[in-house]
């Protein structure tokens, strides 16, 4: 989130977010912390290539996403042909993010609006090289809390537009309120003639992609919407060495849940659902995958393991955001 690369594995600390992250009123993270705000990875100070010295330029996107102190809640609705809205409620503050991208990577805008307050920032957040080069427009949303309610505009609604490619990830428990859905579904959700359900959509691969990450807590379900069903197109994860997260369901029973993308989770969890269905995005059996994606391997061995009613089954195989076991439980 705060350069597009993610590959610096040291702690982050106030210093770092200071450096990098303003609010919408061009406001740096403090360097003693808060306990709320939403801020970005923007500049307006540049060093001039000619006189080596520091000049004033209009904010200017610098990273790759969104930065959200405290608990939020959080909508995720289209704009146009492919743009994303954000709609962040933070400590009772009403941040709404546009992103429209441009015709190459990293270009477009990026406009935050909060009250009468609006902030108009040249560039989108984009995944960079070592050099700082965008390679591909990317977001992360990083909410430094709880997600305490994550879904679209509205049941049965599109949510992540066509070229949307989002992961949205939370310290602690990420809850999903409502349907998350691709603009254009990228597999086919039911059997149609000769074609089974969990087929690739000829034409319908537009680089939409969502993934939802926690490594501390859990993905809870806390269904909202007023015929029961829930769908999440996304790739969901709930993963860490030792960890113990999962999918788990906090509200009312799920009459059929629908997950299109894929389901990592430390621990299985109930989900008190009566329907469930798990299609596999086979986009992600050819390396795609959200922007900065967690990934993982498993050490496998030539010997099976037995499940606990004595059924052998061969060793786990992991690609990307599926676990497979070839045969024995599913």
């Amino acid at each position: 989130m705060l350069d597009g690369k993610g590959t610096n594995n040291s702690q982050v600390q106030n210093s770092d977010l200071n450096a990098v992250l303003k609010n919408i009123n061009q406001t740096a993270y403090p360097t003693n912390g808060t306990s709320s705000g939403v801020y970005l990875p923007y500049t307006t100070t540049v060093t001039d290539p000619v006189t080596g010295k520091p000049k004033t330029v209009p904010p200017t996107l610098t990273g790759g996403g969104i930065f959200v102190q405290g608990d939020a809640q959080v909508t995720l609705s289209p704009t146009g042909a492919n743009g994303q809205v954000y709609t962040i409620v933070n400590n009772g503050v009403t941040t709404t993010i546009t992103i429209i991208p441009g015709s190459t990577p990293g270009s477009g805008t990026t406009t935050v609006q909060s009250g009468n307050t609006s902030l108009s920032i040249i560039g989108v957040p984009a995944v960079q090289d070592s050099s700082s080069n965008p390679t591909a427009d990317g977001t992360m949303l990083y909410v430094n809390g709880n997600i305490t309610g994550l879904k679209g505009p509205g049941e049965g609604q599109a949510a992540i537009n066509d070229g949307t490619a989002l992961t949205i990830t939370a310290t602690n428990n990420v809850t999903i309120t409502g349907d998350i859905r691709y603009k254009t579904e990228p597999v086919t959700l039911t059997a149609s003639g000769n074609t089974p359900a969990d087929s690739l959509v000829a034409g319908s691969d537009h680089g939409q992609v969502l993934g939802i990450f926690t490594a501390s807590g859990d993905i809870q379900l806390n269904n909202g919407q007023s015929d029961q069903t829930l769908q999440i197109d996304g790739s969901l994860a709930t993963i860490s060495q030792g960890g113990s997260g999962g999918l788990t369901n906090t509200g009312s029973a799920i009459k059929t849940l629908n997950i299109v993308g894929g389901r990592i989770q430390n621990n299985i969890k109930g989900i008190n659902t009566t329907t469930r269905n798990v299609f596999f995005d086979r986009r992600f059996a050819n390396g795609f995958a959200p922007p900065w994606f967690p990934s993982t391997t498993v050490t496998t061995t030539t010997t099976n393991t037995v499940a606990q009613d004595n059924t052998s089954m061969n060793p786990a195989t992991f690609v990307r955001t599926q676990w497979l076991y070839k045969s024995g439980l599913q």
